[in-house]
């Protein structure tokens, strides 16, 4: 039941990240002043959209969706693991606040292209080989995402049918988590002078008109 849950506000979460990211780049980023009808009521077209952007911003689909498969998986048995150490994953510990906090994915999206390089280095791929490593390594916004939206969605189910963990816990946790989440999206956010873009840097002669 629990899994069950957690599924579906998978789902929602995704959803409500995907439109607050919409309305974040059209309300302050692109500049304009007046809107259509259209612009900010389409929500048949903007969430499919918004969500395959995602899964294709490292431009491959296949991998996209395994990165952020992965990584939600990964992140969900990441929550689950304060029942391993104590009292039930449910229960209102200090050990599950943790594994239910955003400490983990926030250390991830600081640090992500430092462990992704030192990863390819230790194994002895190139990130440019085309390696399933390294393919899979380069889908940093997927592989942020499904960390982020996991977390996300455990904390909902976790405190929708437990009802024991806090909620004045379980609301900033998760408005943090979607905040950073948007903004890392747009290339909003720096930690410790590491620029984090969602852009990768293009070499010099590449950037030289022909």
């Amino acid at each position: 039941m629990e899994f069950f849950l957690y599924l579906i506000y998978l789902v929602i979460t995704l959803v409500i990240i995907s439109l607050g990211d919409y309305y974040f780049q059209l309300l302050y980023l692109s500049g304009k002043d007046t809107f259509e009808k259209q612009e900010l009521t389409d929500w048949a077209r903007i969430i499919p959209f918004k969500i395959m952007n995602l899964f294709e911003s490292a431009g491959s689909l296949q991998y996209g969706l395994l990165a952020f498969g992965l990584a939600a998986f990964f992140s969900y048995v990441w929550t689950l693991t304060g029942g391993l150490i104590g009292s039930p994953h449910y229960t209102d510990s200090f050990g599950n606040y943790f594994f239910l906090s955003f400490i983990m994915p926030v250390l991830l999206l600081a640090f992500y292209s430092f462990l992704s390089s030192e990863i390819l280095r230790a194994a002895r791929i190139s990130r440019n080989s085309g390696s399933f490593l390294a393919r899979l390594l380069n889908q940093e916004i997927p592989l942020l995402s499904g960390t982020f939206v996991s977390v996300i969605a455990s904390n909902l189910a976790v405190y929708g049918l437990y009802h024991e963990i806090s909620f004045l816990f379980v609301l900033p946790n998760i408005l943090i988590l979607m905040v950073l989440l948007i903004l890392r999206w747009n290339g909003k956010v720096k930690f410790g002078g590491i620029r984090l873009d969602r852009e990768e840097e293009v070499p010099e002669d590449l950037e030289e008109d022909p």
